[in-house]
């Protein structure tokens, strides 16, 4: 696969994925005929689409991270950031729904991956082909490139990213307030809320034009 870079992607797309569009996404990976590699399609498709994760903090998911409690889905990502030749970690958990449609993908994957002898360390190990016949390597995970693919074998005009500005969107579009800005940055965890700010710019700028648009056809 020629490699495409995310920046290259943006100048071939400006919107965000609809409901019907990640529906078609979804279904794609449930035609895949391998059960692991179908169950780990349609899980890493809705993790992003319900947490906007960056693909680098999803692929490290250790598999104890995830939580069954009152209700949620409770999922723990490990955030990195380097600073001057150091790498700095926090966590941020995120609650999910149970009742979410999407979070039943997630949970499906992760009792099938306990049920594995030995049982992967992490929630998205690495699998290696050997003679059609996928090895599960329980010790090591993917690499956010890897996530990519997975996300790019189902469709060529969606990367992981592009789930990150879908949450933001539907953020704004609940709230396109000042606000709004904070509640991006704390569902993002972004460092910097100008980011949050930028968000609000690109998304509040496409409702107040489909209002002017709704306003100009029923005059």
């Amino acid at each position: 696969m020629t490699r495409v870079r995310n920046s290259e992607l943006r100048t071939q797309r400006q919107t965000v994925i609809t409901d019907v569009e990640f529906s078609e996404i979804l279904e794609r990976a449930r035609q895949i005929k391998d059960t692991f590699l179908k169950l780990r399609a349609q899980a890493v498709l809705c993790l992003l689409r319900l947490t906007g994760k960056r693909r680098g903090e999803v692929a490290i998911l250790p598999l104890d991270n995830f939580k069954v409690e009152n209700g949620f889905l409770n999922v723990t990502f490990i955030l990195e950031k380097k600073r001057k030749g150091t790498v700095l970690s926090k966590t941020a958990r995120k609650s999910i729904p149970l009742t979410d449609s999407l979070t039943t993908p997630i949970l499906e994957y992760f009792e099938y991956l306990k049920t594995l002898n030995p049982k992967p360390t992490y929630f998205l190990p690495r699998v290696l082909s050997v003679f059609g016949r996928n090895i599960i390597l329980p010790d090591s995970h993917i690499g956010g490139r890897q996530v990519f693919n997975v996300v790019r074998s189902l469709s060529e005009t969606t990367w992981p990213h592009l789930f990150r500005e879908t949450v933001a969107s539907d953020v704004i579009r609940g709230d396109s307030t000042i606000i709004a800005a904070f509640k991006v940055q704390r569902r993002l965890d972004l460092e910097d809320v100008r980011t949050g700010f930028n968000y609000l710019k690109r998304f509040s700028a496409d409702i107040i034009k489909r209002e002017e648009e709704k306003l100009e056809t029923s005059r």
